[in-house]
């Protein structure tokens, strides 16, 4: 470490009379309706170069000497065009916004571009790139995954596993207000539409003090907050879910938009089952929405309200008729409920004051996650005979001579409320040109409440079954078959309630200093106070970004960012109130080339040490100590006793590379590099062990073509070398993290079920077109997935229960591993329709 920091010392004073280079971007607006222009022609006189507006109205210009430069701007639309004067700092980006409309005499106008500092592991990503990406369905945060080192290839789940933090230490926001989680059903689709979105900044890790507690990467989503007509519409149609979007104007200040979406295979398969069975079921969906309006106040203010929310349910009946020969000891009236899903609103006001140097975000949010599971499993161990004329309950057979004569009930309910109220200011005021300084605070409160009761009986059998014949009082003689019969042997019982309310405050101090045009430092501390804790952590975080000869960028940034301990293991029955937060330290080292405008090249290398982790124990009760005592070491899990202790560490290191070349308006690609290698270990004289996704190779390529304005062809290969094994809270989130592993028999599955990801590899392929009716665009495109048909397993496998006995584990129950094929070659259709 010490040859490597000396290594950068180096480069950051041999690169400080070095000249280098900025980057240009560049907004067009139509001044009529003060909405973005698209195609409208920017030429950067002093190089000769030209590019015309994207979509979203924005042109970029990379490896600019720093200096002042004059651009010419012009549309067909309007036959006067505009000239301004912009200047470019080496190191920084240069934004600024051109209004193009009727005037009556051109004239040079000098624009103060706003820099944008050069942040430490950011990857600012277009969504109207990732959703076009094959493979994905129009699903931007799935497309996601062909980035280095933000997630794990797979068909199911969506494993946003981000430079080695688990994706339950990430942070989702949307518009500044939290996401519930990022999928529905653990990975099918994400919970948010991409249609709407602008940019996705991904923080990987080494990020400055603006982001907090518990958080060890963060993915903060934007969506539009302007178009160019007055109203717009979309309506997009697969063979797994529908979508609508409608966005418009309010007045010349204002933007509205609403979007929903919801899947209908549970509209198609519940009427066919319900006719063939006669039982009510509700088969599996997904549905979302997002509201947003956005309005300019004035010239200073502007208001942004948003509101989203995301469900996942079903509600599954087993058949009212079972049929007479197979009656069984486990059949009756199952049932099954599952509902799970967040909701958040939020109020934003952006201010500009002090002539622009000073600016203000306030946002007040509240975000609610749900989840609600109920579980029904009636079982009949025994049955009774009875004549023609019984009246008959709960019976077996609908003609019934055989009925049910004793039932019981296997339950399991389990109901979850934690909303989270949030206010939240970020703070940015420039004393001149080279010093900027940030602050902001948060403030959160959180009354969170979890329910768990379950009843489940044990049986054993007592007579097996058999055939009589009966003759009745009427002289009817019959036949008949008597199940086995069972004998209810032990009852398990679990209840169990959690209320608590839980504050958190927050806030940083940072300041960004430019001392000279090849450098650029950020310093920063945050602190974070958390109440369960009572613990005040106090947080230093710093990078240093130098411009190197032929463009070359180089960034080091050191941050240091705590975890707290989670609520079920300072809380829960068997926690530890005295657990302290753990400490991880990030050390990141990057590279960055633009090789030409369309161009660059990114290579980094991280190094994340976490300390005092909470690591869960297990220790000998008393009937475990008798045991081993009387019995030699003959143990049982019952009687061990669950201790969680700040003793564990653990370390995460990883190399990335990534290459990416963009024409405009005809092709974008990238080819992508990583490599994660992480260990833990549980004591501080205990061996390191493989941890989460250890010592994986990650290689994506993504290829976008257009053939013509209406036509593109796309192509993505992903290859993963494998998995260690995880934790399936680790693949799945459906739980937030406040009440993540409070109720005991939703965390037993945690404990016992664990996966790992065989070996992947697999081809995409898409091609879609649009078509113009009558104004109307009308799109098509087909996607297929796994195009050479490869055979890629995950291994699911219930982990041996162990435990420590004169430091020897001993094997006290063992199961079975299981490889679940994935996804086969399959043919993905969609319409979309704009308007």
């Amino acid at each position: 470490m010490k040859q490597f920091v000396s290594l950068m010392l180096f480069f950051v004073f041999a690169a400080t009379a070095v000249a280098q280079t900025g980057t240009i971007e560049i907004t067009v607006y139509n001044q009529n309706t003060e909405k973005t222009l698209e195609n409208a022609e920017v030429h950067l006189i002093e190089t000769d170069e030209r590019e015309k507006s994207n979509a979203e109205g924005k042109v970029w210009f990379t490896g600019i000497p720093p200096g002042r430069y004059s651009l010419a701007i012009s549309h067909r639309s309007f036959p006067t065009p505009i000239n301004v004067t912009v200047e470019v700092t080496a190191g920084h980006t240069t934004q600024t916004k051109v209004s193009l409309g009727e005037v009556f005499e051109l004239e040079t106008v000098v624009v103060e571009g706003e820099r944008i500092p050069p942040t430490i592991s950011r990857k600012d990503i277009r969504g109207s790139e990732l959703l076009r990406i094959a493979g994905v369905g129009t699903d931007a945060l799935k497309g996601l995954t062909t980035l280095p080192s933000i997630g794990i290839p797979n068909d199911f789940f969506g494993i946003l596993y981000i430079r080695g933090s688990e994706p339950g230490s990430n942070l989702y926001y949307l518009d500044r207000t939290q996401l519930g989680y990022p999928f529905h059903w653990g990975g099918f689709l994400s919970t948010i539409s991409s249609e709407t979105i602008d940019k996705i900044d991904i923080y990987a890790g080494g990020y400055g003090a603006e982001f907090g507690l518990d958080s060890q990467a963060v993915l903060d989503i934007q969506t539009r907050d302007s178009i160019e007509n007055g109203l717009d519409g979309k309506f997009n149609l697969n063979i797994l879910y529908s979508e609508g979007l409608l966005e418009g104007r309010i007045g010349d200040s204002g933007y509205f938009s609403v979007s929903g979406r919801r899947s209908y295979f549970d509209l198609i398969a519940g009427p066919i089952v319900e006719a063939q069975t006669g039982t009510e079921q509700q088969f599996p969906y997904f549905s979302d929405y997002q509201i947003k309006i956005n309005y300019e106040l004035n010239d200073r203010h502007a208001l942004t309200v948003n509101a989203f929310a995301a469900t996942d349910h079903f509600n599954i009946n087993a058949e009212e008729e079972p049929d007479p020969d197979d009656i069984e000891p486990d059949v009756g009236r199952t049932s099954l409920f599952f509902k799970n899903g967040f909701s958040a609103q939020g109020i934003h006001l952006y201010s500009e004051l002090l002539d622009n140097r000073l600016t203000s975000y306030l946002s007040l949010t509240r975000n609610l996650n749900t989840l609600n599971i109920d579980l029904k499993d009636p079982v009949v161990i025994s049955y009774k005979l009875v004549d023609d004329q019984a009246e008959f309950k709960d019976a077996v057979f609908e003609d019934g001579k055989l009925v049910a004569e004793e039932i019981i009930n296997n339950s399991y309910d389990i109901k979850i409320d934690v909303p989270v109220y949030t206010l939240r200011e970020d703070i940015t005021y420039k004393l001149n040109p080279f010093l900027q300084l940030e602050s902001g605070f948060l403030f959160s409160y959180s009354p969170a409440n979890s329910y768990e009761d379950g009843r489940f009986y044990e049986y054993e059998l007592v007579e097996e079954s058999r055939t009589r014949s009966v003759t009745f009082e009427n002289g009817n003689r019959m036949e008949y078959f008597i199940p086995d019969r069972y004998e209810v042997t032990e009852l398990e019982e679990t209840h169990f309630e959690f209320g608590h309310d839980f504050y958190r405050t927050e806030g940083y101090l940072q300041t960004r200093y430019d001392p000279l045009q090849s450098v650029s430092i950020a310093l920063g501390i945050r602190m974070d106070y958390l109440d369960v804790t009572e613990e005040l952590s106090i947080q230093p975080r710093g990078s240093v970004n130098v411009q190197l000869p032929n463009d070359f960028n180089l960034r080091f940034a050191y941050g240091q960012y705590e975890q707290s301990p989670r609520p079920y293991q300072l809380l829960s029955e068997n926690g530890n109130p005295d657990l302290k937060s753990s400490i991880a330290r990030h050390y990141i080292f990057e590279i960055e080339n633009e090789f030409t405008q369309q161009t660059d090249f990114k290579f980094a290398t991280y190094y994340k040490d976490t300390q005092n982790m909470v690591i869960n124990e297990r220790t000998r009760g008393p009937l475990l100590q008798t045991l081993a005592e009387s019995e030699g070491d003959r143990l049982a899990t019952e009687d061990s006793v669950s201790n969680y202790l700040n003793q564990g560490s653990a370390y995460v290191g990883g190399v990335e590379a990534f290459l990416r070349h963009r024409i405009p308006d005809r092709f974008f690609g990238w080819v992508s590099y990583a490599y994660t290698h992480a260990e833990q270990r549980e004591k501080t004289d205990a061996l390191y062990n493989p941890y989460l996704f250890d010592n994986t190779h990650i290689v994506s390529i993504v290829a976008n073509y257009n053939f013509t304005e209406n036509t593109e062809m796309g192509l993505k290969w992903q290859y993963l070398s494998g998995t260690s094994e995880v934790p399936i809270s680790s693949l799945i989130l459906i739980q937030d993290p406040v009440t993540r592993g409070l109720n005991p028999l939703l965390a037993s599955v945690d404990e016992e079920l664990h996966a790992a990801l065989n070996p992947y590899h697999k081809l995409d392929f898409r091609l879609s077109h649009k078509w113009r009716i009558k104004g109307v665009k009308l799109g098509g495109f087909i996607d297929v997935l796994n195009v050479y048909n490869r055979k890629n397993k995950i291994k699911f496998s219930f982990n041996d229960s162990t435990i420590i006995v004169q430091d020897e584990e001993i094997v006290i129950e063992e199961w079975e591993s299981e490889d679940v094929q994935q996804l086969p070659r399959i043919f993905y259709v969609g319409l979309t329709l704009d308007f």
